[in-house]
Parts: structure tokens; sequence; C-alpha cells
């Protein structure tokens, strides 16, 4: 079309255009920043609601049982807007130190003691066979998960033996890290549970007792 023959509509559609385009690129801008705001807003709320269903946890150790044998006791206390939880990890964790491996020492001979006080019993209430992780199913709010632990003995390339291994952690808690788990969602929390001195040991809110009573 040549110039001289357009009209009053055509020149209105040409001037128009820039503004139709730029309309349009304001709407999808418009569109898009709503988009992300309410992802925004899902997100937020997400983590929020993650927070409030974080499960509270009392943890108890006694050793009151055969010498050397005990009972570790995971209390599901709340919140009470979550009815119950659908599994627990509990993993002990070694006592932090840096070791390496050395002569007829391997890497895993290293990451299969567990370097601390107390482990679970090795295939005893969901345990592995090293005494480092348990895995059950869940439980309600207010009822308990409940692991048998025993003390640890020290690796055979140990020069302190029994007596020397027992010293070195006379003092030293229960450390560990517990995963609870609810459909796709999980929380983390760490513990360090002190050695109990004798009798039932009592956090002021959790008192271990024998559960075949």
């Amino acid at each position: 079309m040549n110039v001289e023959d357009m009209n009053l509509a055509d020149w209105a559609a040409v001037l128009l255009a820039p503004v139709t385009i730029a309309g349009a690129v304001v709407a999808a801008l418009a569109w898009r920043t709503s988009v992300c705001v309410r992802r925004d807003q899902a997100g937020a709320e997400g983590k929020r609601r993650h927070r409030e269903m974080r499960p509270e946890l009392r943890v108890a150790l006694d050793m009151k049982w055969p010498p050397d044998v005990g009972l570790l006791v995971v209390k599901l206390v709340g919140p009470r807007d979550v009815e119950r939880y659908d599994r627990i990890r509990v993993e002990v964790r070694d006592d932090g130190k840096n070791r390496q491996p050395g002569h007829d020492v391997t890497a895993e001979h290293i990451r299969q003691q567990v370097w601390g006080p107390i482990r679970l019993r090795p295939g005893t209430d969901g345990a592995d066979r090293d005494g480092r992780v348990a895995e059950q199913s869940g439980q309600a709010v207010t009822d308990s998960w409940l692991f048998t632990v025993e003390r640890t003995t020290p690796p055979a390339w140990y020069s302190g033996g029994d007596s020397g291994w027992r010293r070195d952690y006379a003092d030293e808690p229960l450390r560990l890290r517990l995963e609870v788990g609810l459909g796709d969602q999980s929380w983390v929390e760490m513990q360090e549970v002190p050695q109990p001195q004798g009798g039932a040991y009592e956090d002021g809110r959790l008192e271990v007792v024998d559960p075949a009573t």
C-alpha cells in the first residue's frame, strides 16, 4: 500500500500498533509478576507451615538394665495439630575428632567404629549392623520410640584397652541426629544426651520407665 493510498483508518492502525504492542507487553509482564508473587506467597506459606509442623521431641537415656545395656527413649510431645508422624531415623554421631587411616587401619575400619560412649544395639529395634543408624515406623503425638542401646567397645587397634576407652568417654554425651518424616517432608534435630549417673534418668519432663511395665 502506498502512502498516498492510505486513509484515516489505515493511519490510525499504524499509529496505534505500538500502543497495542506496548499494552500486550505490559499485560504479559503483569501476568508474570502475578505468577511470581503467587509462587512466592505459596513458598512462604509452605515454609511457615513446615516450621509449625516441626515435631517436638524429648530424649532420655537410661542405662539401668543389664550391664552396659540401656534404653534410648524419643518421646513425641507435639505439635498437637499433627496427629501422627510416619517415620524416624536415629543416627549416632561420632565425637567429632578427625581420624585418618594408618598402618593396618583403613577408612572403612574408622567408619564402622562408633566413636562415642554408646551405640544402638546392632540388629535390635531397627538398628543396622554397626549400631550407628536405626529406623522405625511412625508414632502418634504423646507416644515414644524406644531403642535398645549399649556401651561401645574399642576397636582392636586401640592401645588403651577397655578401661582406657571408658575413661576417654566417661563424661561424653551420646550425640544424635534425629530425623522425623511425614509424607515427603522431614525435620532434622541434633541433640547431645548426657550419660545417666545411675538409676532412671529424668530430664524434668520425661521419666524413663521399663517398657515392659
